[in-house]
């Protein structure tokens, strides 16, 4: 939403005869405090008809509604969330759903579920950034997952590594050489070599 913030100065509306006076200007100056606090009350007003904008006056009705009591260390942001929370937090709700949710407090792609039906595991993959509030995402979903499954929380980093696997190939003939010229000598032999090297390049993945 963008900022409604303005600084409000009646006098540069003034038309050129009353711009000069000094009495016009002292009662434009009063008129300027009177509208400034009636527009900043009105932004006030409109902030607060929507949680993700809630200024602290809004926030303190919902606690009320909710009996919650902010933590000191809560930013507005913090209260918003936890606002957002406690109204979404009724089962029952599917996986999908719940998806959702999460998509609509966190961010789209910031916290992904899936359940191994087998173990009973109800497993949350946080993206790195988010892994700070892995205990208010935890005791939110606590609210929702059933109490039969283990809430679990993974944070997986990709790590490509190389690896290299060295070797050599070697050929080797033998040529002879006859002499003629009366010298008798024994035949001579030449080796030959040829080398080279394999490159091999694998990607390592690490789960954390």
């Amino acid at each position: 939403m963008d900022d409604l913030t303005r600084v409000i100065s009646l006098s540069t509306f003034l038309p050129p005869v009353t711009r000069d006076s000094k009495d016009v200007q002292e009662l434009m100056r009063i008129e300027d405090t009177e509208l400034q606090a009636l527009w900043e009350a009105m932004c006030d007003i409109f902030y607060n008809q929507f949680i993700s904008t809630m200024t602290a006056y809004g926030l303190q009705q919902w606690e009320k509604i909710f009996d919650v009591m902010p933590k000191v260390t809560d930013t507005l942001q913090d209260r918003r969330t936890r606002i957002l929370q406690l109204l979404m937090g009724t089962r029952p709700y599917t996986v999908l759903s719940f998806q959702a949710i999460l998509d609509t407090i966190y961010g789209p792609g910031k916290v992904t579920i899936h359940v191994d039906n087998d173990k009973y595991e109800f497993w949350m993959e946080l993206t790195a950034d988010m892994m700070s509030k892995n205990m208010s995402i935890r005791e939110f979903a606590e609210t929702i997952v059933p109490k039969n499954l283990l809430i679990l929380i993974s944070n997986t980093q990709n790590a490509t590594l190389r690896q290299y696997t060295g070797g050599y190939v070697r050929q080797q003939g033998v040529v002879a050489i006859a002499g003629y010229t009366g010298v008798d000598i024994g035949d001579m032999a030449a080796a030959q070599y040829m080398g080279g090297y394999v490159h091999v390049l694998k990607t390592v993945h690490i789960g954390g």
